[in-house]
């Protein structure tokens, strides 16, 4: 099992959460659309793994009117309904995983791709996390600027990625630790993918 199949995996599960917390939210909701635009990011990455699927199957027939329909179908944003289709991809994975054992075998034998592609992971659900957060907390505060989705995205992505232009910043407590804790998730995380990045090229040297 490759590391994308794990990850695909895994987000297959969060995406699941995604949904099930969109049905709490008011469509009202700044907060709801944010999730929106998560789910279909994720729903376009399962669009590519079903088109890889597919293109190196033996038998491609076989493979769509088998599992290849369900990914098809839960890999379509706009069809709200279909989407619980993915809990097909959980069970699918839990089929070819097996069991745990058979996961943390895989872990163990090549620790360098499951660190990254647990960074990958970590560096994902901090984003959709923390944006989904600092927007819930500053949304309704009066002197707050982190008021609709596009504006936590935004925030989120020049927070993590440590530019920090200043023109959207938390101004509660919780917004500031949240904050804090993304800065650190993107140190973190951008440093240890740049030095397995330099790893891989020094091994094809």
């Amino acid at each position: 099992m490759s590391v994308s199949k794990i990850l695909v995996a895994m987000l297959s599960m969060f995406s699941i959460g995604l949904l099930i917390a969109s049905f709490f939210v008011e469509k009202s909701n700044e907060i709801y659309r944010l999730i929106s635009f998560y789910d279909t990011g994720l729903c376009l990455l399962f669009a590519v793994d079903f088109y890889t699927e597919f293109k190196s199957a033996t038998n491609k027939w076989r493979y769509f009117f088998t599992i290849g329909w369900l990914d098809l179908l839960s890999s379509i944003p706009v069809i709200h309904e279909l989407r619980f289709a993915r809990v097909f991809r959980v069970l699918r994975i839990i089929r070819v995983v097996k069991s745990l054992k058979l996961l943390a075998e895989f872990l163990k034998a090549d620790k360098k791709k499951s660190m990254y592609a647990l960074i990958v992971l970590i560096i994902i659900l901090s984003v959709i996390v923390t944006s989904a957060s600092v927007l819930y907390v500053e949304q309704h505060t009066d002197t707050g600027n982190i008021k609709t989705a596009e504006d936590a995205l935004w925030w989120t992505f020049i927070t993590i990625t440590t530019v920090g232009y200043g023109d959207y910043y938390p101004v509660t407590n919780v917004g500031k630790l949240i904050a804090s804790l993304l800065i650190m998730t993107g140190l973190v995380g951008f440093g240890a993918l740049i030095s397995f990045l330099n790893d891989r090229m020094e091994s094809l040297k």
